[in-house]
């Protein structure tokens, strides 16, 4: 590990999985607990070249270093965030695994040929479904059987399936999170794949909390955090 570089307005988090830190702002955005599901989400395989869609602090990116992820891209378009998730990549000693490119994902294609991933994650912004421009991003994951995994509000998972057809990815796996039993689902996890048959795996619930307020042990063990 290397010596951390902190800025005016910066903290270092501890992140658990594999010691690794954490430099958040803020001012400009910290990880929610969306991108530590989503980066547990999709079985990382070997020779995965993984591409992280606007990484922000880079935690997505970290965290699926720390879970097998050996070859990982990471786009953001803001340049106060990718600096920040250079130096996250840095001080967690992590520059041969992942590499921060400054640009804007929705453009990737300037910057890398299709079928340049095989597996490609995002945590979107959570605006209307169709307001962005997916049509550019189909190339990202264009190999025969890239995949994409994704994280997003429950109520758009129709949409979200609709709009992946479009573009020639198949659902393959879905898994719905709720904050609690007995309260409607808030996020879906969702992956698809690139000319894949039509056949989704619908898996079993995420619960979040317990009755009591407190995280359930599934929410602990992805954390990396003992019960208490």
């Amino acid at each position: 590990m290397t010596d951390w570089e902190l800025k005016e307005g910066e903290r270092l988090d501890d992140l658990v999985r594999d010691g690794m830190k954490l430099i958040q702002r803020p001012d400009q955005f910290c990880f929610s607990i969306d991108s530590v599901l989503l980066a547990h989400y999709p079985a990382i395989k070997a020779k995965d070249k993984i591409c992280d869609l606007g990484t922000g602090t880079g935690v997505i990116a970290l965290l699926m270093s720390a879970l097998g992820g050996r070859d990982i891209t990471a786009l953001e378009v803001n340049p106060v965030m990718a600096d920040l998730a250079a130096r996250n990549v840095k001080g967690n000693g992590k520059e041969s695994v992942i590499h921060v490119v400054p640009c804007d994902y929705r453009k990737v294609n300037a910057y890398f040929p299709s079928g340049s991933f095989s597996l490609v994650v995002v945590n979107p912004p959570y605006r209307e479904v169709g307001s962005g421009k997916m049509s550019e991003n189909q190339g990202v994951a264009g190999a025969s059987g890239g995949r994409l995994a994704m994280v997003h509000r429950a109520d758009r998972t129709a949409d979200l399936i609709a709009l992946g057809r479009k573009y020639g990815m198949e659902p393959k796996r879905m898994r719905f999170i709720y904050a609690r039993k007995g309260h409607n689902a808030v996020r879906v996890l969702l992956e698809w794949k690139y000319g894949g048959h039509a056949e989704m795996a619908v898996e079993p619930p995420l619960l979040i909390h317990n009755s009591d307020g407190s995280y359930t042990k599934e929410i602990l063990d992805i954390y990396g955090k003992e019960n208490p």
